[in-house]
């Protein structure tokens, strides 16, 4: 039986699916997260037979110079007790940092997006580390071609050693239904335009950018209104900015909801919105397209491969204000659109983004890295334990 460490940041629901499937392959799993998660993604726990291992290190991320080198003495340690067949770790700078710089093998590394489309940018250190991890790793997993021609930019590695594939939809939950929350009837939104973003409260996900844009909408709009899903450290800032400009009524925070409820909030909106500027193929994404809504996302890396402008919703240069909020404005005017545009989401989603899809193509790479495997490093040395 295949004993695979499962490396992650924190624990979030893309792990938590990651996790269910390599159960159901009868792995023996180990899950280690490298740190505390600033806010809790995943409500559940871990899948039932995962060994789940305490975090790295008991404080969230950014790490100091101590913690990094206690982190990376403890990974040592977990890996001369599990003596794992395959280790499959991410983020390229965290979980996978520590897996490389002690020679694990086979290793798979995980990219979770930004970190090689716009991290390694952020100065010579960050992209020191993530070409050291992707050259030292025997696989890459990514989810979008985006991904696949920065990791190979990157690292030089050979496009059989790239494995790329939508994390994909559960299309059986996320699919146009009547939603069991109920909200417009208890809000008195039945005839508003309601608009939903998933994406957070973090500065990657742009928050200010969507409540400011909001703001303009809804005063030029008296039907307009907002869902604002997640945590983070900026939501405060974003919640204060709301009720400065009088529009707390017509925006909800449910916070961190469930996995199992965000289909039912996807189908109580009209249009999806995100102001995150870099992005691989969102899950968050999928799933509203899956839901049947048209959206609003920024004409950048992975969303490129699934919205086109005019078919599937409206795109905007990233990081642009002011064409976001034209786009957003161009969506709520344009109703006529919406249905069509839904349709089409539908389809690309069935076609492209099945989660049973994407599980067996990451058990073809996994069985495909383990038959080629002979024990020893890709250069040749032994493995460290």
């Amino acid at each position: 039986m295949t004993r695979l460490l499962y490396v992650s940041q924190g624990y979030c629901t893309h792990d938590r699916r990651f996790l269910e499937q390599f159960m159901a392959q009868e792995y023996q799993v180990w899950f280690l997260p490298c740190a505390v998660d600033r806010v809790r993604y995943e409500q559940r726990a871990v899948p039932e037979g995962v060994r789940g291992l305490p975090p790295l290190i008991a404080a969230p991320f950014p790490w100091g110079a101590r913690d990094w080198l206690r982190a990376l003495w403890r990974f040592g340690q977990r890996l001369r007790e599990i003596k794992p067949d395959l280790v499959q770790a991410g983020t390229v700078q965290t979980g996978g940092a520590l897996a490389a710089a002690w020679g694990c093998a086979p290793l798979m590394v995980m990219s979770w997006g930004s970190d090689v489309l716009t991290v390694p940018g952020r100065g010579f250190w960050m992209r020191r580390i993530t070409q050291f991890t992707l050259r030292r790793a025997h696989m890459v997993l990514g989810d979008c071609r985006a991904v696949r021609d920065a990791v190979k930019a990157l690292s030089g590695l050979d496009d059989d050693q790239i494995v790329w594939f939508p994390w994909g939809v559960e299309l059986d939950r996320f699919r146009p239904k009547p939603s069991a929350l109920g909200l417009r009837r208890r809000l008195n939104w039945q005839e508003a335009c309601v608009l939903v973003s998933t994406r957070g409260f973090e500065a990657i996900h742009a928050p200010m950018l969507l409540a400011k844009a909001m703001r303009n909408v809804m005063q030029a709009r008296g039907d307009v209104r907002v869902i604002m899903l997640g945590e983070g450290a900026l939501r405060p800032q974003v919640e204060r900015f709301v009720v400065e400009h009088g529009l707390a009524d017509r925006c909800l925070f449910p916070g961190q909801v469930c996995h199992d409820e965000l289909a039912d909030y996807f189908n109580e909106a009209d249009l999806y919105v995100s102001a995150t500027q870099s992005d691989g193929s969102s899950i968050s994404l999928l799933e509203a397209m899956a839901c049947g809504l048209p959206v609003v996302v920024a004409d950048a890396y992975g969303n490129r491969e699934w919205v086109s402008h005019g078919q599937h919703g409206w795109m905007y240069p990233a990081g642009d204000s002011q064409a976001f909020e034209a786009a957003i404005r161009d969506a709520v005017d344009q109703r006529h659109l919406w249905e069509a545009m839904g349709r089409a989401n539908v389809a690309v989603t069935s076609r492209r983004a099945d989660w049973r899809e994407s599980v067996r193509s990451l058990t073809a790479a996994h069985r495909r890295l383990l038959a080629g495997w002979s024990g020893r490093n890709g250069d040749g040395r032994p493995t460290n334990w």
